[in-house]
């Protein structure tokens, strides 16, 4: 019996001198691969951690939070990138500027400056006739009613009554003339207008009595108010022309008194002042 645990301890130490050989130049290969194969996805995930913006930046950039920039800065230098928020500037925005104080005078200004736009982009020989016309003037006089043009250098033309169905004034002038509100009212047409071509209609009322204005011919481009809006008198309403049934420039001037037609001639010769 001591002689078989004899061999078996001979055994045994066989076997561990067997396992302690010397380790070969292939055996250190493997725990180095592992070495480092750990390192490298180590680093992997260090870089994935960092926030968006390191990958960009200098040791310093890191190191000096006041030097730290931003991922649209950063972009700002990529020649893929879009340069957004961080980069954009603010412009100050501007607006035309008005002399006038009251609302009324505001919108008598819009007026005149939208009117002016559109006789300039009409192309037509009126927006030549009409550059010297100063689009913030008013009739000459005083009063609740004016004369619709300044006379000096018009010519009277037909009459109220005239060949058995005019039923107003003639008055010729240059295109492009001035035409002005003859009472303070309210826009009912202004545009195109039958055979008044582009024509103006203004009601008012004076001294109780409902009036009614019609300045007919304007020039294409010449109506220089709206619908709806209220003039003054004397304030310019549009340009002289030829359009509709006309075949000089001149403005055909109607006047309704409570609905019915009178001489606008004598009308104005009577109140204007």
């Amino acid at each position: 019996m001591a002689r078989t645990a004899k061999h078996r301890v001979a055994r045994t130490s066989t076997t561990v001198a067997r396992t302690r050989k010397p380790l070969s130049g292939r055996s250190f290969r493997k725990p180095l691969r592992s070495v480092v194969t750990l390192s490298m996805v180590g680093g992997l995930v260090l870089t994935v951690a960092l926030p968006a913006y390191a990958a960009f930046s200098t040791t310093s950039e890191l190191t000096t939070a006041s030097e730290a920039v931003t991922i649209e800065q950063v972009a700002a230098d990529n020649a893929q990138s879009l340069v957004v928020a961080s980069d954009v500037t603010t412009t100050g925005l501007s607006r035309s500027s008005y002399a006038a104080t009251t609302a009324e005078e505001v919108e008598k200004k819009k007026a005149a400056e939208a009117a002016a736009a559109r006789v300039a982009a009409s192309g037509s020989s009126a927006s030549v006739s009409s550059a010297s016309v100063d689009l913030n003037m008013v009739a000459p006089g005083s009063g609740a009613v004016r004369w619709p043009l300044d006379m000096s250098g018009i010519t009277v033309g037909r009459g109220f009554g005239a060949d058995g169905y005019h039923q107003g004034i003639d008055l010729l002038g240059p295109q492009g003339t001035a035409e002005y509100a003859a009472a303070a009212g309210t826009v009912r047409v202004a545009g195109w207008y039958y055979g008044y071509g582009y024509a103006v209609v203004l009601d008012s009322v004076i001294n109780g009595q409902t009036v009614t204005t019609l300045y007919g011919h304007m020039v294409e481009g010449g109506v220089l108010v709206t619908p709806g809006q209220y003039v003054e008198a004397g304030q310019i309403i549009g340009l002289m022309g030829s359009t509709g049934s006309s075949t000089a420039n001149h403005l055909h001037f109607e006047v309704r008194l409570n609905g019915g037609l009178v001489d606008p001639y004598a009308w104005l010769l009577s109140n204007a002042g």
